[in-house]
């Protein structure tokens, strides 16, 4: 008995200790600016850029150290300097690709920082984003959560035509259109949509609702986590339905019914636009779910259980093998729960799952037309 109890802490210190990892950054650039604080930002803390938990400090060798005791077997991270404006770059001032850690890679992982993005201020500032891309005339107002909110809007390239147009209602709207606003990429948008106008004559506006920096996970969270937080994500859908679209309807030429409305997210915003969808059926009928962190709250589990399908809706589910060991697992869950409250997998229900994919924006961007296609049946 004695052995097998020594075996067991023995294994459990084993698991314990394989999790742990430390990450040292050895160099900075010259320009660095005096008084910075570092943080890593990746999959495991839904891309925080300015998560205390995953700062760096210096250690008893003045090293700047960051030790996690609890690593997924793949962690997908870039450092910055407490938001996305200060994130490490390239010499030209593009994203560098995620970080990638994995077991294999040992428990001392040593960084070198080359260039921060808002050093690079000439590159920062060239949008990419296509002439036929709009901000809003003023922010929006959000009564519901008594702040002020950015939204860019795409129009087709036949807008000037007297027809209305289909809506796509997107979260995340910094990465939509603009690699100079986006925090790691765009998922480009425009490009992709003038493509399917010219290609498939398919067009359709595009809402853009930038996200609230600091506030993102509680805007983008309809109920508290376990740590008990975030939470305010029932607002920010009840302001998508009350008052955004009220002001889109009025202010452009749109088809307003729920057939010609979408909504869309990835990770914590196809967590939103899932919940946001289910919230108000006969709001949209077009739903992309991309990458979606079911796994902040199982009461998103209970919405689904508790809806049963009494409006016409499409809902495309996508995830990649590649990304934490929960997504695919979750987004199974997710399908097969939604079968059971009526959907069909016939022509409402799309799962794909790609054995390349990974959390980051060149995924979504690479996946976005195959959803709008099967979402508008073209």
């Amino acid at each position: 008995m004695r052995n097998l109890a020594l075996t067991f802490i023995l294994l459990t210190l084993s698991i314990f200790a394989s999790a742990q990892v430390t990450f040292i950054i050895k160099s900075l650039p010259e320009d660095t600016p005096k008084g910075s604080s570092f943080f890593m930002a990746g999959t495991n803390n839904n891309w925080i850029p300015n998560d205390p938990d995953q700062q760096f400090e210096y250690d008893n060798m003045g090293r700047l150290s960051l030790t996690l005791y609890s690593v997924p077997d793949t962690l997908e991270y870039k450092i910055c300097r407490g938001n996305w404006t200060t994130v490490e770059v390239d010499s030209t001032g593009e994203d560098i690709p995620n970080r990638i850690y994995v077991d294999s890679l040992g428990k001392t992982i040593v960084l070198n920082i080359h260039h921060w993005r808002d050093r690079l201020l000439s590159k920062q500032l060239v949008s990419t984003a296509s002439s036929n891309v709009f901000f809003t005339p003023t922010s929006i107002e959000i009564p519901q959560l008594n702040r002020r909110r950015t939204v860019r809007v795409y129009f087709p390239p036949n807008y000037a035509s007297s027809q209305g147009f289909p809506v796509i209602y997107m979260f995340d709207g910094q990465n939509a259109f603009d690699k100079s606003t986006a925090f790691s990429n765009e998922w480009r948008i425009d490009e992709t949509l003038d493509s399917l106008h010219y290609t498939r004559a398919f067009g359709a506006i595009v809402v853009a609702i930038y996200h609230g920096e600091d506030e993102r996970i509680n805007e983008y969270t309809p109920w508290p986590n376990q740590e008990k937080i975030g939470g305010d994500g029932s607002k920010m859908a009840k302001f998508i339905v009350k008052s955004l679209k009220p002001y889109i309807d009025k202010h452009y030429r749109t088809l307003p019914d729920a057939d010609n409305t979408m909504i869309i997210g990835s990770s914590l915003g196809g967590l939103m636009a899932l919940y946001t969808a289910l919230e108000y059926p006969a709001v949209f009928s077009k739903v992309g779910v991309f990458s979606p962190s079911l796994w902040w709250s199982d009461e998103i589990f209970k919405q689904i259980e508790k809806h049963k399908k009494r409006n016409y809706q499409k809902i495309y589910l996508l995830a990649g093998e590649q990304e934490d060991n929960k997504m695919v697992p979750n987004i199974k869950k997710a399908k097969k729960m939604l079968k059971e409250t009526g959907f069909s997998d016939d022509n409402e229900l799309m799962l794909k799952i790609c054995e390349d994919g990974r959390h980051s924006e060149w995924f979504w961007a690479r996946e976005f037309p195959h959803a709008v296609k099967w979402l508008f049946g073209f």
